[in-house]
């Protein structure tokens, strides 16, 4: 980064190739060549959450898989309540030659070095591109929206489970008057698997979403959109196929995920989802439904296979914001999406928001293979503070409602008994959060 620095304020001195102009546009800082055939800014992020955790009822007695990068652990069951840096993110974007772009963006939270956005493309005009690296598989309007224009701490327990983050891959985009469109062709992630050997062949995913927006204009925007990822899942060291769906309880300090499955024996899996979603003034409202069905496969016999009946996973959330001071998020028509706002000078924006989410990972379609993920739904209330448009300061309230199956894939137990068995009711608890986010 220095050293990009460097020759951008020699140009920009005249000491060598062709002049620049250093500005900040909503807080970035941008450096642009005076042709206009170079362009380069930073996108930066710095998010901070901290969550307290209140069960219902005493949670004694309860035992947890013992963790093992901890030196001492006594498997007793406990919450984690503290403070985390969520996000630490360094990004640059760059413009060459007006019609190439590029994007690096790497995370650095947890003390761990994560590439998230890496890419290239080619933008053929200013509605079409295309772009080849590890990037956001067009799925779900509320995965696909940057974490500065969340509502919430974190985004709804389906988007998480059903809608792929980012993905080594190839999509092309498109919009115009009302409409939207962005298809692909997607490995796996990016993980520390591709180093290993004999771990077989990556699986592959075809995706595209798509949307309309047939009223947009200052007062209201009406939004009606979709998405279908067709996959065939990664080999990880063995001969057949597997496939795990989890998810965390919208709060990310305990790093605990009650809800989650792990299906063996998978062939592909199809992911449905719809969007709707209405604005007017200050009043914003939108959600969706996601619809997984599975094909899989048992063994009869060592050698014989017998299909299942497909496996059904489906989820939704639903939320609404009414920005109390200040103006709501605008819809951006050519990411499909509500994203920034105009922040007023004095006192800035106030936010009130809520939602609620609901995610089912128990499938009983086969009694030869029942899925028991865990069925959960989630209340929330924010308090949202946007200052100036790039801080955001929130409060957050999360009520927690899990099955007797929501128990992080078995690993939760009361005196040698499942938890089904020995907490009918599962394990239901509040999430008090705060969150600051900057971007820069």
């Amino acid at each position: 980064m220095l050293g990009t620095c460097l020759m951008f304020g020699a140009a920009a001195m005249g000491q060598e190739g062709t002049p620049v102009e250093a500005f900040f546009k909503r807080g970035k800082l941008h450096l642009r060549s005076k042709d206009n055939n170079f362009h380069l800014w930073f996108d930066n992020r710095v998010n901070i959450e901290s969550s307290v955790y209140s069960p219902t009822e005493s949670v004694d007695g309860l035992t947890s898989k013992t963790n093992k990068d901890l030196e001492e652990d006594d498997g007793e069951f406990r919450f984690s309540n503290g403070t985390i840096i969520r996000r630490a993110r360094f990004g640059i974007k760059a413009t060459l030659y007006e019609k190439w772009f590029a994007e690096l963006d790497v995370d650095f939270a947890n003390n761990e070095v994560e590439i998230k956005d890496m890419f290239m493309g080619y933008r053929f005009n200013d509605h079409w591109n295309v772009k080849l690296g590890n990037f956001k598989v067009p799925m779900s309007m509320e995965r696909v929206t940057s974490s500065k224009y969340q509502m919430t701490a974190e985004r709804p327990m389906p988007v998480e489970a059903f809608a792929d983050g980012r993905r080594l891959g190839i999509a092309g985009t498109g919009w115009g008057r009302g409409w939207w469109a962005s298809a692909g062709v997607f490995g796996r992630s990016v993980d520390i698997l591709q180093k290993e050997r004999n771990r077989g062949n990556d699986g592959f995913a075809l995706a595209a979403r798509a949307a309309l927006s047939p009223v947009n204009n200052k007062d209201m925007t009406v939004h009606v959109g979709g998405y279908v990822n067709y996959q065939e899942p990664s080999y990880e060291g063995s001969s057949d196929r597997m496939v795990l769906f989890r998810t965390l309880p919208e709060s990310r300090v305990d790093h605990r995920r009650f809800v989650q499955a792990e299906i063996e024996n998978v062939n592909n899996y199809v992911t449905l989802g719809w969007e709707l979603g209405f604005r007017y003034r200050k009043f914003l409202t939108y959600g969706e439904y996601i619809f997984n069905t599975i094909s899989r496969y048992t063994y009869e016999t060592k050698d014989v296979k017998t299909s299942l009946k497909n496996a059904q996973l489906n989820g939704w959330y639903a939320q609404a914001s009414y920005m109390i001071l200040g103006e709501n998020r605008m819809y951006s028509p050519g990411d499909a999406e509500f994203g920034p706002m105009k922040t007023r000078r004095r006192g800035g924006n106030l936010e009130i928001a809520a939602r609620v989410s609901h995610i089912n990972m128990n499938d009983w379609h086969d009694s030869r293979a029942y899925i028991t993920g865990g069925e959960a739904t989630a209340w929330s209330a924010s308090l949202n503070w946007y200052p100036v448009s790039n801080v955001v300061i929130g409060l957050n309230y999360t009520f927690m409602d899990n099955d007797k199956y929501a128990d992080s894939k078995g690993q939760i137990t009361e005196a040698g008994k499942a938890l089904k068995d020995a907490r009918p009711d599962g394990i239901d608890f509040s999430i008090f959060q705060m969150r600051t986010l900057i971007s820069f």
